[in-house]
């Protein structure tokens, strides 16, 4: 279930209308204003976003000025971390869920046809997600990104076929003419899109016409460049992903960066920090382990020592361990950890 906040706008799911969330009753119910003023309870449940001025073309006509069916779309969406793309050193990886599904996903980065899964997780519908800081470094090494799709609602619904794309993607892709502007992202963005094929029943519940849908407006410049991407870059799964996903259970790499793990890091303490990084370290070691991964890199950064104090002093009371080093200062600097298992 979407976790709503005070100020979000809202329409209802069965029936027309909609207002802004003024008080969070229980997890259950909230508060909605409405256009004149009446506040009156309402099922969280039966809301969905008011995502009418979530459009890639902010010249083009909201939803309440449109006759078009609307349409539902999953995207992936990377940003640059400056205005200017080619003085990027870092892209934010989005996963841009404009539809009224649910789903868990899994990225990976791969080369050569070895991949690992790097971000994994649910979103929820009608909600963008970062889920990775890639460097440019970390691009130049990478010749493809792979994204797996599980979609599915908590009411009665179409099934939708799970999702698996293979993006041929490094850094000889990022043209900055091939990035767009997007209202709900401060620099340009380079979009791939990953699903606007859903099927539809022919149930009322499922209508083209129902609340649950969404119109995103796009130029038809912007809307050429990323369908040509999609194109260009969706492949066909590999046929030897079977040997794939065995070869490379050898090695897994976890890094432990905060803004990696949780979103607004700037709320916690350090304390919490550092429980959160241990409590999924040692969740994904022990993971690790139980899929026979016999080389774990650790990346825990420099910063005052404790983190790095903590993982090494826990890892001297699993018997699993066989030894522990420091990474190569080539690629990890003083900030990593290499642990081999039995």
């Amino acid at each position: 279930m979407k976790k709503w906040k005070i100020g979000d706008k809202v329409k209802f799911l069965n029936e027309k209308g909609g207002g802004t969330i003024t008080a969070i009753k229980n997890d259950y119910e909230v508060i909605v204003q409405l256009p004149d003023g009446m506040e009156i309870p309402y099922a969280s449940n039966e809301l969905i976003p008011d995502n009418k001025n979530i459009i890639i073309n902010p010249n083009a006509s909201s939803l309440q000025e449109t006759n078009l069916v609307d349409n539902k779309v999953i995207y992936l969406a990377i940003e640059s971390n400056t205005p200017k793309v080619k003085d990027a050193s870092e892209y934010y990886v989005y996963l841009y869920n404009l539809s009224d599904y649910f789903f868990y996903y899994t990225y990976s980065l791969g080369k050569n046809n070895t991949y690992q899964c790097v971000a994994h997780g649910l979103i929820q519908s009608f909600e963008k997600q970062r889920i990775k800081t890639l460097s440019s470094t970390l691009i130049k090494d990478i010749d493809t990104h792979q994204i797996q799709i599980i979609l599915y609602q908590d009411r009665l619904y179409t099934p939708q076929s799970p999702l698996f794309e293979t993006i041929k993607l490094n850094e000889r892709s990022f043209q900055p003419s091939l990035f767009v502007s997007h209202p709900d992202f401060q620099r340009p963005v380079y979009i791939v899109i990953l699903k606007d094929n859903f099927a539809i029943s022919n149930s009322d519940i499922a209508s083209s016409r129902s609340p649950q849908n969404i119109r995103v407006h796009i130029s038809d410049e912007d809307l050429r460049k990323i369908n040509q991407l999609k194109e260009k870059h969706l492949q066909k799964p590999s046929t030897h992903q079977k040997s794939i996903t065995k070869k490379y259970q050898d090695e897994v790499v976890l890094d432990l960066h905060i803004e990696e793990l949780v979103e607004n890091p700037g709320n916690l303490s350090l304390h919490q920090k550092l429980q959160i990084q241990l409590d999924i370290f040692e969740k994904e070691l022990h993971n690790a382990i139980a899929s026979n991964v016999k080389k774990i890199t650790i990346i825990h950064g420099v910063g005052n020592g404790r983190l790095k104090y903590e993982i090494r002093e826990y890892l001297k009371t699993v018997d699993e361990v066989k030894s522990v080093e420091d990474a190569p200062y080539k690629h990890y600097g003083f900030g990593a950890t290499v642990v081999y298992i039995k």
